[in-house]
């Protein structure tokens, strides 16, 4: 091997080693940035009052308290915050994965007049602002005797994240061989029974990405649940912890804790629909 080829095997390498380093490190920043508010939430609950605005900045809680916790359960009915949230997002993610298979299904196998159009009516529809819908849908939804009601939410949530997990499905069901389906209809099959026999059983990483974004934006919403939940026993978390504040203070340390505490329901949540797209990416069509 000549002295230019080693030359050049050895810039290769380096290039190599380069290019790892730098996405590693790239990926490193990203998770302390994206981490970082969660863990400083964390480390803020567990302080005492009296040290969380000290300057200069204690970044280690000394002294260690729990009392933070134990005023954010007292303070407020935080396992019914916790229970509203879950039964409608919960709801609203199975709602849209059910509806937006469907309708994603249809986008994707059947040839019809105006289906471009629809398309483009879908997507503009999602694109509209939701506080313009707050005004309408709460006079309708007063007047319908919804309000206070987890129907309430469930129903325009639903209907606002439709749009994007009608999207979701119809582009991962074009990437789908037509020869799944088409076997089972000769088998006799009728369309809806290839959906929920064939193709959604293959489907698990839509699935999962509209379950989780879905439910993620339920779970967070705060406008709607603050104008539709007037009832403190309806509350969902976003609106529980808001009103933690007081006439004269704002309790940082118990705001902290009711926060990190609504966290933890999210991430069980994102993680075991992790699992679940894993498990369809490798299983999958193959099987």
């Amino acid at each position: 091997m000549s002295i230019v080829d080693r030359y050049r095997n050895v810039n290769d390498a380096l290039q190599e080693v380069g290019e790892t380093v730098g996405f590693y490190g790239a990926v490193g920043i990203l998770v302390v940035v994206s981490f970082f508010p969660v863990v400083w939430i964390l480390i803020t609950s567990l302080k005492v009052p009296s040290t969380i605005a000290q300057f200069p900045i204690q970044y280690l809680p000394d002294p260690f308290t729990l009392g933070n916790y134990r005023r954010a359960l007292e303070q407020a009915p935080f396992a019914t915050y916790l229970f509203n949230s879950f039964v409608i997002a919960s709801a609203t993610a199975l709602i849209d994965v059910v509806l937006g298979a469907m309708a994603g299904y249809t986008l994707s196998r059947l040839d019809f007049r105006g289906k471009l159009p629809l398309l483009m009516f879908i997507l503009v529809s999602a694109m509209l602002p939701f506080i313009g819908r707050l005004i309408p849908l709460f006079r309708l939804f007063r007047s319908a005797g919804l309000l206070n009601t987890h129907l309430g939410l469930i129903l325009p949530y639903a209907a606002f994240q439709l749009p994007f997990a009608v999207w979701i499905f119809q582009a991962y069901f074009k990437e789908l061989p037509a020869s799944l389906e088409e076997a089972a209809l000769m088998d006799g099959l009728s369309h809806l029974g290839v959906l929920f026999r064939i193709i959604l059983p293959v489907s698990a990483p839509a699935m999962a990405t509209t379950a989780i974004i879905v439910f993620v934006y339920a779970w967070n919403e705060f406008l709607f649940a603050l104008t539709f939940m007037t009832q403190g026993s309806m509350r969902t978390i976003t609106v529980g912890i808001a009103l933690y504040q007081g006439e004269y203070s704002f309790p940082w340390g118990t705001i902290s804790a009711a926060t990190f505490m609504s966290i933890i329901p999210l991430v069980l949540f994102i993680l075991f629909f992790q699992r679940k797209i894993v498990k369809g990416l490798t299983a999958g069509i193959g099987k």
